[in-house]
């Protein structure tokens, strides 16, 4: 099965969200269904005849519609930043609006009503406020018995000491709620216990190699701490692709896109460096899953056709070049292309020459070298093959990275794969380009791709990372489809 919500940070809250979706469609098309038969059962004949069959079509029709208003009304959220009684009330809300909108469809709607009694509606209403309030109550009880069990928790990291830490610690801990306090970072009472369960680290690094279970989220609670210490830990959890929380009259600021929540009564302000996150990224993986899948399903024959290709003009080397980059949080992947370079010049590990600089320099093409360190590629490189060029002004050379997307490291839309060494151009802003997957293409392949300077590409990337949005995916595929047809600025 293909990971779909592995880029989500708060895995645990999301399948809880994912698992109150399934229950509110049983729960809404269950209650639509009974109140057709509980109308039927009455003495009185229906205004308009339709078969419980073509009832029942009709609702399931409907329930995209209806999972798309209850998110509206925030029923979906990944964070339980509401109680029950706040639940309840935009439950109500939510199926009140939606019972009122296909009222007001049926009787403006010409042709055969969608409701065959005027009761219909009403029993509806009252049935499906019933039924989602029961599915949703049973989830939780089966999401409390895996919790028992130590599965699907939600692992936080508490910084800081005394009364407003131990608060956040007995509540983040408590039984069924989803999450886990597994250290909490204090220096003044590095060693100790608090609240008798929780062990105390002097930093947060200790906490991450002192633990084999993920951290998922840093909240940060600790009043005398600086600025810079602040900065430092947001800058620390955004490269590890952990959440970042902290109570905001600390510092007195507020940064834009962030998400305010409460914990035991305490507001906490989550910073987020990106808008990708809860079910923004559920929706991006699945694009790229399915987006991979069909995309390698219908280029299978043109893979075929340049594998041979690429074995043919040179059998000395294999078909495919794996890079070495850096993928979401600075974790290392494997970047698929098809081998474009002589393997007598290749560069890697495991190849005649480990750089690219040593290649030129046995060449005897010293002269590319300064090209090469300021913007990592040269205009015409030697040590690439005459189909190997074809396959690079193509594009078709990085068609096996759609075996990447399917498996997760890359994305089809992100910012540009790169290597440790050029993680350090990024200067302050590494942290936001580690933020979200690398993609196969991304805003600076449509801006210019080779042609376009190195400042330029990180200034483009960083923009993507920090103004991310379905829509600007979109506009990036199918200008990139516009990039590859024109082949500018590939080489």
């Amino acid at each position: 099965m293909v990971r779909v919500l592995d880029d989500v940070r708060t895995s645990g809250t999301t399948w809880r969200s994912a698992a109150l979706v399934a229950a509110d469609v049983v729960a809404l098309y269950a209650a639509s269904v009974a109140a057709y038969e509980l109308r039927a059962l009455e003495d009185k004949p229906l205004l308009e005849y339709a078969s419980i069959g073509s009832f029942a079509e009709t609702m399931l029709a409907l329930v995209p519609a209806w999972v798309v208003l209850f998110a509206a009304c925030g029923l979906y959220t990944t964070r339980q930043s509401y109680g029950r009684a706040s639940e309840v009330g935009r439950l109500l809300v939510a199926v009140g609006l939606g019972v009122t909108s296909l009222v007001l469809v049926d009787y403006f709607t010409l042709g055969a009503p969608l409701f065959p009694g005027r009761k219909v509606p009403v029993y509806a209403f009252l049935l499906g406020v019933a039924a989602v309030l029961l599915g949703r109550s049973l989830v939780r009880l089966v999401l409390q018995q895996v919790y028992a069990r130590d599965r699907g928790l939600h692992n936080v990291a508490v910084v800081g000491s005394g009364p407003l830490a131990e608060r956040i610690v007995a509540e983040l801990g408590r039984p069924g709620r989803g999450t886990r306090v597994i250290a909490a970072v204090s220096v003044r009472d590095a060693g100790s216990l608090l609240l008798g369960r929780v062990p105390v680290y002097s930093t947060v690094e200790q906490v991450l190699q002192s633990h084999r279970v993920p951290v998922h989220e840093i909240v940060h609670v600790d009043p005398d701490a600086s600025r810079d210490e602040a900065a430092r830990l947001m800058a620390l959890a955004t490269a590890r692709g952990m959440g970042y929380r902290f109570v905001p009259d600390m510092y007195g600021v507020f940064a834009a896109g962030s998400v305010m929540s409460t914990v035991a009564g305490i507001p906490l302000m989550e910073v987020r460096l990106t808008t990708l996150d809860g079910w923004g990224a559920v929706g991006k993986r699945l694009v790229d899953a399915v987006g991979a899948a069909v995309g390698l399903f219908l280029l299978a024959p043109l893979f075929l056709a340049v594998g041979l290709a690429v074995k043919l003009t040179d059998p000395t080397g294999p078909v495919f070049y794996r890079q070495e980059r850096l993928g979401r949080g600075g974790r290392p992947i494997g970047v698929l292309k098809f081998r474009t370079m002589r393997w007598e010049y290749s560069t890697g590990p495991d190849r005649p020459y480990r750089t690219a600089v040593e290649a030129f320099e046995a060449m005897g093409r010293a002269d590319l070298v300064p090209e090469f360190l300021v913007a990592q590629k040269v205009a015409d490189d030697p040590r690439v093959s005459g189909l190997g060029a074809f396959l690079r002004r193509t594009s078709l050379d990085e068609l096996p990275q759609l075996v990447n997307a399917l498996r997760g490291d890359l994305s089809l839309v992100g910012p540009r794969p790169i290597t440790v060494g050029e993680l350090e151009r990024y200067g302050p802003r590494r942290d936001s380009f580690l933020a979200l997957k690398p993609g196969i293409t991304g805003l600076w392949q449509v801006s210019g791709r080779s042609d376009t300077g190195y400042d330029e590409r990180v200034a483009l990337d960083v923009f993507y990372v920090e103004n991310w949005s379905h829509w600007l995916d979109l506009s990036i595929l199918a200008r990139t489809v516009v990039t590859v047809a024109a082949r500018r600025g590939a080489y």
